[in-house]
């Protein structure tokens, strides 16, 4: 068609100007607290009761600061010893499980209730059965203010994405494993997922028109239960339509649910890119959480510095955004972090020599006094922004240094050209041979990103000659040969039968290659980017195929929302416009897009949301079971199947 051009900025949905993080925090503090002690004295306080699964979900958007200023003076676990408070008006935030129903009920036992006072709110749908055995308790009906299903149980990332992390925060192994099926889990977690992917939809007050990713048939030579697997993406699209109907007319007396589709979702599984969460990757955010991984905890960065007293102190700081240094590089290339460091650094130590000097020189002929108490003011604050910069530059020369130590480059470099194409099992015997020293992980994500580009050139001859040259062991192998439970055909399949010997042999597919965002360098290392982007790309053009992402129900007026609105017309990269012929649908300008993946994300993923958003002035989220570090997802894969006893 003709040349492209830019979305234009379209009247934002009330959450996209605020973010994920800010609409749950907003929902937590407004409709929960506020709304449960607006009719209290102005000097009383309340405490808050919440349970394992409302723990994770409050910690991910509210501080205790955040709840001091709304009256909550304490937040304690439903799970643990009380003490009484018989006087005071207490919110309940609990998921509706029959362990935390109990619990809420032992709290008001006839004799001697804790308090005088419950709001109680759900953070999902509360069964039938819950309800009844709340009717049944006199007391607690007598002390009920509220009782109300906030539908609040995701977790927030950041402004753009959220998790669904179940208890277990086992979902490759309970979903997609040997046993998955067989197993327990299997049903709790679908509906684990569910739930909570609903109550994303409920907070965003939105309405998706779901899709979702058709599975490939199982093929000869896939491990047991290929069928079931790739099934799961419909299974939760079809479960969730049902979920959000449910929703939809319990909610219709106050009206604060659409009545037709106002986003789009799909919903993919792990399967869709097994190669994104093994690959290295170059950009800040990515580094931190792959090489200090194990320094990070919960967002939580621990170090070290040597104070001017020269003794060493411990120092912990949260990576998030309510840091502007960390949101303005998180997803730079760390080249361009480290030269942006170096730039602000010089900055702020030049701006703080001239002050230093006009003050001692006595200088006043530049400087009034307005301008100098600005200055001390400032103090205080420019100490803080000191601190964060130093922080940062604390961060990059680390991740610089263990790169070069690591040889990442080098591994960096031959992961991208065995993803583009341009390598092969040679290059990585060769590699492999060449650094014996290599970390025991990077060997078998370099492993992992060969068989998942390279389908069916794994034999028991080269798995001896990988463990040998590698020095890996039996489970090492057992963990790359588990990817085939994510689709990945690792290995040979039996003979072909004598049609297939006529049919030519398909070239594999290699994935596109991207072209630098607008305003953005293409620094080396960077040709990578995950599957996710081709996704939502395709939704932002209306070019995603109906075929392969079929809709669970198709969108009433076709997609569009109420009155026909322009449709999306823009070349999005610079490639090549394919000529296959496909039934696609036309996307709906500024309609906001959700992805899920089941089975987890990489930081890649996420930031592919917020550059894609910035890019196009789009509302893009992207979701998962978990997000998940390399290190984790190699446990996760790891878990998928165990080694058989030799």
């Amino acid at each position: 068609g003709g040349k492209g051009r830019k979305i234009k900025e379209v009247s934002p949905w009330p959450w996209t100007t605020m973010g994920l993080r800010d609409v749950a925090r907003d929902r937590l503090l407004a409709e929960m607290v506020e709304g449960s002690v607006k009719d209290l004295p102005e000097n009383e306080w309340t405490l808050l009761v919440v349970d394992e699964t409302t723990t994770k979900v409050l910690s991910s958007v509210c501080s205790v600061s955040h709840l001091v200023e709304k009256r909550v003076s304490l937040v304690e676990n439903i799970q643990k010893k009380r003490q009484p408070m018989p006087n005071m008006t207490v919110i309940y935030f609990i998921s509706p499980t029959q362990g935390s129903v109990s619990r809420l009920l032992a709290d008001f036992h006839s004799k001697s209730p804790l308090y005088k006072r419950a709001c109680v709110f759900f953070s999902s749908q509360l069964p039938k059965h819950e309800l009844e055995r709340i009717k049944q308790s006199p007391t607690l009906l007598s002390r009920l203010a509220a009782l109300k299903e906030l539908n609040l149980e995701f977790l927030a990332i950041d402004s753009r994405g959220f998790t669904t992390a179940g208890s277990r925060e086992e979902t490759l192994k309970d979903l997609f494993g040997e046993n998955a099926n067989s197993s327990g889990s299997y049903e709790r977690e679908m509906d684990v997922v569910v739930r909570r992917l609903a109550s994303v939809f409920a907070s965003l007050k939105e309405l998706p028109a779901i899709r979702f990713r058709m599975g490939k048939p199982p093929q000869d030579g896939d491990p047991a239960g290929a069928s079931e697997r790739h099934l799961i993406s419909q299974r939760i699209a079809v479960a969730l339509h049902a979920e959000l109907t449910n929703m939809r007319q319990k909610m219709a007396s106050n009206d604060s649910f659409p009545k037709a589709e106002t986003c789009d979702l799909v919903i993919v599984d792990r399967g869709v890119d097994p190669v994104a969460p093994f690959m290295h990757e170059w950009t800040y955010e990515c580094m931190c959480f792959d090489i200090l991984d194990d320094v990070i905890d919960n967002n939580i960065f621990k170090y070290t510095i040597d104070t001017n007293k020269g003794s060493e102190e411990e120092r912990e700081v949260v990576l998030g955004e309510q840091d502007p240094i960390w949101v303005e590089l998180r997803h730079k290339h760390i080249a361009e972090a480290s030269l942006l460091l170096n730039d602000k650094m010089n900055y702020f130590k030049s701006a703080n020599k001239l002050a230093r000097h006009k003050a001692n020189q006595g200088d006043q002929s530049d400087i009034d006094t307005g301008d100098l108490k600005q200055m001390v003011e400032s103090l205080p604050q420019y100490r803080e922004q000191l601190k964060r910069l130093s922080l940062h530059v604390h961060i990059a020369t680390k991740l610089n240094t263990m790169a070069k130590q690591m040889g990442l480059h080098e591994i960096g470099k031959l992961e991208q050209d065995l993803v583009y194409g341009n390598a092969t099992s040679k290059e990585v015997i060769k590699l492999l041979g060449a650094r014996s020293h290599m970390k025991e992980e990077d060997k078998v994500r370099l492993l992992m990103t060969y068989v998942a580009t390279h389908p069916e050139k794994l034999d028991n001859n080269r798995r001896m000659q990988w463990m040998k040259l590698a020095k890996l062991s039996a489970e090492d192998m057992n963990m790359i040969n588990n990817l085939e439970y994510l689709g990945v055909a690792v290995s040979k399949r039996g003979a072909k039968s004598a049609l297939s010997f006529a049919t030519k042999r398909k070239k594999r597919s290699i994935r596109k290659e991207h072209s630098a965002l607008e305003g953005e360098e293409q620094w080396q290392l960077s040709r990578f980017q995950p599957i996710v982007y081709d996704i939502f790309e395709d939704m932002l053009k209306g070019e995603l195929s109906q075929d392969e992402y079929p809709y669970v129900i198709q969108p009433t007026g076709g997609g569009a929302v109420g009155k026909r609105t322009q449709m999306i017309d823009v070349e999005l990269s610079v490639r090549k416009k394919k000529n296959v012929r496909r039934e696609t649908t036309r996307g709906v300008e500024g309609r906001p897009v959700v992805l899920f993946i089941v089975g987890g994300m990489t930081r890649s993923e996420l930031r592919v949301a917020h550059q894609l958003s910035n890019q196009f002035s789009s509302n893009l989220l992207i979701g998962a079971t978990s997000i998940d570090s390399p290190n984790t997802f190699l446990k996760n894969v790891n878990s998928m199947s165990l080694l058989d006893d030799l």
